[in-house]
């Protein structure tokens, strides 16, 4: 129930209010303004009907201290005929509405019905904004480097088309993310995003899966199938590792992103879509189209727009805001854990980082899990190979001691679980399992 405050010194008037509001709203009443007043600073309302001429604190002044408490709350002056020029100026000074006496109940409850509706309706648009904004800045890459702001503010440029876009960037540097931040600052955003890794499927299965497939298409295909460009119809489809695909699959999509319609495997008739293309890759596709590998009509038809993300070494001051939100995002695993030393943060911000932004939220994510202090120090920050680089207090180990250390050391912290420990490690569960033969590590995991 809404809660309505009447003020009206005239007690028959607050009886008729109550008693007409009171099945549909909670009501309380009030003889003067400065009651009323302090009930409102103390509890708020929905809805306030006041009286225009009270004695003390009247109609117009309660009015303007409402508006100065919660602007939003919509205020009702109640005056007679003889007085309506007065409640007319009250509208102009920010009053929702005016109530003539003597009141027409339907009418009253109305207008009061209303203006409910309406706020609500505001209050639901302004929640709407405020999180499609913490939407937008979740997927905003995290940085402080002014040719980073150069490549996003590109990308939201290019958010206003349906322009397809290329992103051009090594592995790890976060295309997918900049992908997802130019789908939200689009007006596709409340459409589907549908990522696709290329690299991940073979020729054949990359057709199917992005096409779409008919029943008996081929062995296996028991039943219609729709493909990622149907699912991301009047969104985006995000192609990752398009480099990596072969002609004939290029000269079909090349026919997709000309005609805009699609058809299926197995069947003849076109499907037309209105599907925006964003595509990403860490291979120099103009070297591939002088190698023959890549088709330069598709690479025109895809880079519109190219954008390329800078490695994570050519941007060093984005490391130390990287370290924080990693640190933040995986503190649940080790809430010990408040800080990183200043051993460790020069560790950090001197390793040249091969595997980009990924490679750091890795070291970041692994050393919540090793690290038995209060702050991330070099010996839990453990880059590739193993190393801690910047340690000199100690004889530096041999690499596969190192190696073989760190590897039973995130064995031990997952309690032998080698899926978890090869994510962890970043290597998959069968180099992980060569390792650990390498090392004469099986009999070990029996005691972890």
């Amino acid at each position: 129930m809404s809660r309505v405050i009447v003020v009206d010194d005239d007690p028959l008037a607050c009886r008729i209010l109550t008693r007409m509001l009171g099945p549909d709203h909670q009501v309380v009443a009030f003889g003067n303004g400065e009651e009323a007043l302090a009930h409102f600073r103390q509890y708020g309302a929905e809805i306030v009907l006041s009286d225009l001429k009270m004695p003390r604190l009247g109609g117009m002044e309660l009015l303007a201290r409402v508006k100065e408490i919660n602007p939003e709350v919509p205020v009702f002056i109640i005056t007679g005929y003889s007085s309506l020029d007065g409640a007319v100026a009250a509208v102009k000074n920010g009053a929702y509405d005016y109530i003539a006496k003597p009141f027409d109940p339907d009418d009253v409850l109305v207008r009061i019905n209303r203006a409910l509706k309406e706020r609500r309706l505001e209050e639901t648009v302004a929640l709407y904004r405020q999180e499609r904004e913490l939407e937008q800045e979740r997927h905003v890459p995290l940085t402080g480097s002014r040719c980073m702001k150069e490549v996003l503010e590109l990308g939201r440029r290019a958010a206003r088309s349906d322009s397809s876009v290329l992103i051009q960037g090594e592995t790890g540097v976060g295309k997918e993310l900049v992908a997802r931040m130019i789908h939200h600052c689009s007006l596709r955003r409340d459409q589907p995003f549908v990522p696709v890794n290329c690299g991940a499927l073979a020729e054949g299965v990359l057709e199917s899966e992005l096409f779409g497939h008919e029943r008996g298409a081929f062995t296996g295909a028991v039943t219609r199938r729709a493909g990622y460009f149907e699912l991301a119809n009047h969104g985006t489809l995000f192609l990752d590792e398009i480099g990596t695909t072969g002609n004939p699959f290029q000269v079909k999509l090349l026919r997709v992103l000309q005609d805009r319609t699609v058809t299926r495997v197995g069947s003849g008739t076109p499907i037309e879509i209105d599907t925006r293309i964003l595509a990403a890759t860490n291979q120099n596709l103009e070297e591939a189209i002088r190698r023959g590998t890549f088709r330069n009509d598709l690479y025109y038809r895809l880079s519109v727009v190219t954008l390329v993300i800078p490695p994570l070494r050519e941007r060093p001051e984005d490391i130390p805001l990287l370290v924080e939100h990693f640190m933040r995002r995986y503190g649940q695993i080790n809430p010990r854990v408040s800080g990183i030393s200043e051993a460790g943060r020069r560790l950090l911000e001197g390793y040249d980082y091969p595997g980009n932004v990924r490679e750091l939220e890795n070291i970041i994510e692994r050393a919540m899990i090793l690290e038995t202090s209060e702050q991330l120090t070099p010996q839990s920050l453990l880059v590739r190979g193993g190393t801690t680089a910047g340690s000199t207090e100690e004889e530096p180990l041999r690499m596969e001691e190192a190696e073989r250390d760190h590897i039973l050391r995130v064995l031990r912290s997952c309690r032998g679980r080698k899926l978890e420990a090869a994510r962890l490690l970043g290597i998959n569960k069968t180099t992980l399992w060569r390792k650990m033969k390498r090392y004469g590590l099986e009999g070990e995991q029996e005691g972890i």
